[in-house]
């Protein structure tokens, strides 16, 4: 998957971030020194739609660009919803839109920590080995207005929250494994019964 560097400032922020999160990875970015995992955004308006803590990082510290994947958020391919299970149904009402997305983005109006989960048609990319200070250091940005509030115990319950949908998630891919097994036992009979008859 390819990645461009681009302007951390020129990067529009959809959702708020979680403060200890913030601090927690800002530490684990700082003490290795290398970006792993670059930014999803839109190519036309230029926002964050999965990375919103590093981003936040990347502006507090200045650090002046960021790895991106840009992608066609017109394309049918990606998807959003409020629940990792929207990945896997496409039906009903995921509680979110598109152009609510598009619209929160531009107005700045941004949504709680992990409102959105975005589905693209790719695995998301951790393998990239750059330094950070090859990124380039400015001044750092007043991030104030992208931390939520909240209590540890808030963060806390919500990472919960957040695993449980994870544990759902993984049920219904042992779900779907176990359909797919399923079936290729009963196709691999048929083909057997078939040569039989030759």
């Amino acid at each position: 998957m390819k990645y461009e560097l681009f302007e951390t400032r020129k990067l529009r922020a959809l959702e708020k971030v979680f403060p200890n999160h913030l601090m927690n990875l800002s530490a684990m970015i700082w003490k290795s020194g290398i970006v792993t995992t670059p930014l999803i955004a839109t190519r036309k308006e230029y926002i964050v739609l999965d990375g919103s803590h590093r981003h936040v990082i990347f502006l507090k510290n200045g650090i002046r660009y960021s790895p991106v994947v840009f992608v066609d958020y017109e394309s049918d391919d990606i998807r959003v919803g409020t629940h990792l299970m929207h990945r896997h149904f496409v039906d009903g009402d995921k509680g979110i839109s598109k152009a609510e997305v598009i619209r929160r983005g531009l107005s700045g109006e941004l949504y709680p920590p992990r409102t959105t989960r975005h589905f693209f048609p790719f695995r998301k990319p951790n393998d990239l080995d750059i330094d950070i200070y090859d990124l380039g250091v400015e001044e750092g940005s007043d991030v104030r207005k992208h931390i939520y509030e909240c209590t540890i115990d808030e963060e806390i319950a919500h990472n919960v929250h957040f695993l449980k949908e994870l544990d759902e998630e993984n049920d219904e891919m042992i779900r779907y494994l176990w359909e797919s097994l399923q079936t290729k036992q009963y196709l691999s009979k048929q083909v057997e019964l078939m040569r039989q008859q030759l």
